[in-house]
């Protein structure tokens, strides 16, 4: 009996120095995430990707016809070029199915996140051979790299699979369930500027990500350059005078003299008079542009992407790109009408560099949607807001770099009192960054936290402590304590995003001079 005992308290002993394993948290995230597919995805085991610790599942294999042309990829996979541009939507859920971002205009109506200054087209990204921090990792890694798929699991999806092994390419529509290592790791979800779903994603928790591919190109630079370049020229052709002008490369010459100079000489050389004027490439100019229907019908800025024609398409207000051109016109006729009456075509002077100009201006993407004014009316119309706007003084010598260059570039050539118009490749706008969505708040209301209404306030409830009937006439003169909290109303202001490579369009009206 002693032997039996002694036994189990030697196997006791032995089993209680025996240590749980230790689990990192992204390990645990993993372990957790293969558990919720194996419940609620199982079909999609099998689709495990061991580069990423990711799930697919293929919502639509992708264009496998479309020849390569030009500047553009057709249907040749992202994975076997160098470097690429890739032009996708995407929609991103937590595992409730709680949409935490969207480049959708329908799914943001739909989760009340809608914002007529949020332009909702898709998304461009460089994804070349080495990965860059400021694409989704796991967007990358599902489209620099062959996905995996089992047998079982495309022979269930026949209609949609025809190999076991997929390289994403234009058409592809792909859902991936990724742990944050790849996600939105300990930031959480970061969008903003209208692309923010009903909820935000929380930190360091996994992320499902619906990835539609539409395009792939070779050189966004090239691709925008060659869009404005078509726009002019169709433009030019189709009217009986040159619509858009070219703008003179001026920069190292002397505008004073008939000489420019050499900076690697000690000395002038002159100019050769029969020598044709260099010009900028990617920017132009009109002094013809005046607010009426004939005036050049705009082009989506990404081509080629079908459905993605009319921005306004599923508004509400403006299902129709010559319905709301037609408003448009009309507002900025009548606004200016005195204005113009006041200068003779004739007597109408340019700008030039030296001189002042007190502007009003509409920009606006080449698919027509309007991203930035400073007229109220036009305000309202494209944005639905009622804020009051302002005329903008700009001149080259005070203002050259506070705005972008083509505005430097264009403006001296405008005229007082007319309308013109400036076109321009990314190059002399915001170039290869771009401009981030944004969403910003202010809050308005009755706040008592600042040292003097504190001190009013406890002022008070002294007084009251000591004089219950001054404490009674307080109270329900004020309504009660309630009012000596805080609260406010919040309000959010959207700024649109700018993608890189996106070239623009800008209404001025240049005010008279006096």
């Amino acid at each position: 009996m002693k032997i039996v005992i002694t036994l189990l308290i030697t196997l006791f002993t032995l089993s209680s120095c025996v240590k749980e394993p230790e689990y990192s948290g992204d390990q645990m995230e993993s372990r957790s995430l293969r558990a919720w597919i194996k419940k609620n995805r199982p079909d999609l085991l099998g689709n495990h990707q061991s580069k990423g610790d990711y799930y697919v599942d293929v919502l639509a294999w992708g264009d496998n016809s479309t020849p390569a042309s030009g500047n553009d990829f057709g249907s040749e996979a992202i994975m076997d070029q160098d470097t690429c541009w890739v032009y996708y939507n995407y929609n991103c859920y937590d595992l409730d199915g709680n949409l935490c971002a969207t480049r959708n205009e329908i799914m943001a109506r739909m989760q009340a996140t809608f914002s007529d200054r949020t332009h909702y087209a898709p998304y461009g990204n460089f994804c070349g051979e080495n990965y860059f921090y400021y694409i989704v990792e796991g967007s990358y890694l599902a489209t620099r790299n062959t996905i995996k798929l089992s047998e079982e699991y495309v022979a269930n999806n026949s209609s949609i699979c025809p190999s076991t092994e997929l390289k994403v390419r234009k058409g592809t529509k792909v859902r991936l369930y990724m742990p944050s290592t790849i996600g939105f790791g300990s930031s959480g979800s970061s969008a903003e500027g209208g692309y923010e779903g009903q909820y935000a994603l929380d930190t360091n928790v996994p992320v499902i990500m619906d990835i539609e591919v539409l395009r792939v190109v070779k050189n966004p630079s090239d691709l925008e350059l060659e869009m404005v370049n078509e726009l002019v020229k169709k433009s030019n052709e189709n009217s009986e005078e040159i619509v858009w002008n070219k703008v003179e490369n001026t920069e190292g010459k002397d505008s004073d003299s008939d000489t420019e100079t050499d900076p690697d000489a000690d000395t002038d050389i002159s100019k050769d008079e029969n020598k044709e004027p260099e010009y900028l490439e990617g920017i132009y100019y009109s002094n013809n542009f005046k607010p009426k229907a004939d005036f050049p019908h705009l082009s989506h800025a990404r081509p080629d992407m079908a459905g993605l024609g009319n921005p306004y398409k599923d508004s509400k207000r403006f299902a129709d790109m010559a319905e709301f051109d037609k408003k448009l016109w009309k507002i900025l006729d009548e606004k200016f009408a005195d204005m113009i009456a006041k200068t003779p075509e004739a007597d109408a002077k340019e700008v030039g560099e030296d001189n002042g100009a007190v502007m009003w201006y509409v920009g606006r993407f080449l698919d027509g949607f309007i991203f930035d004014t400073n007229i109220t009316e036009v305000k309202e119309l494209a944005f639905d807001e009622t804020d009051a706007g302002s005329s903008l003084t700009y001149s080259v010598s005070s203002n050259k770099d506070e705005y972008i260059s083509a505005w430097a570039h264009c403006i001296p050539k405008l005229k007082y009192g007319r309308w013109g118009a400036i076109i321009t490749t990314s190059g002399y706008a915001y170039g290869s960054s771009g401009i981030s969505g944004s969403t910003s708040t202010s809050s308005s209301g009755a706040v008592y936290n600042t040292f003097a209404n504190l001190y009013n306030y406890y002022s008070m409830m002294g007084s009251a402590y000591y004089n219950p009937y001054s404490y009674y006439n307080y109270y329900n003169y004020y309504g009660g304590y309630n009012n000596y909290y805080d609260y406010e109303e919040t309000t959010s202001t959207i700024d649109t995003e700018i993608m890189p490579y996106t070239p623009l369009v800008f209404y001025v009206f240049i005010e008279p001079t006096e």
